[in-house]
């Protein structure tokens, strides 16, 4: 159980740092090429609605994934085979 939670921190980590790289990225003109990526999922960008007049539901979920995610989830795991394993 101890493994699984160091690899969702891990992982986590991994994503939060892809995120703010992907954000550094696409205000620097030769680092664009990090924002390259394209989203995936089901009522996206408009997610399916049902409307009962009283309650209104939106059901939807994406997935987006660009080039700075995918190495810093890369090296997550990679620093997780290194060091979680130890902890």
């Amino acid at each position: 159980m101890k493994r699984v939670l160091i690899l969702a921190l891990f992982l986590l980590c991994g994503l939060l740092a892809g995120t703010v790289l992907t954000s550094v990225a696409g205000q620097v003109s030769f680092l664009h090429w990090l924002c390259w990526g394209d989203a995936i999922g089901f009522g996206w960008p408009n997610p399916a609605t049902l409307d009962l007049s009283v309650l209104k539901l939106s059901f939807g979920i994406s997935l987006e994934m660009n080039v700075a995610k995918m190495i810093c989830i890369i090296a997550a795991l990679a620093c997780y085979l290194t060091w979680g394993k130890k902890l």
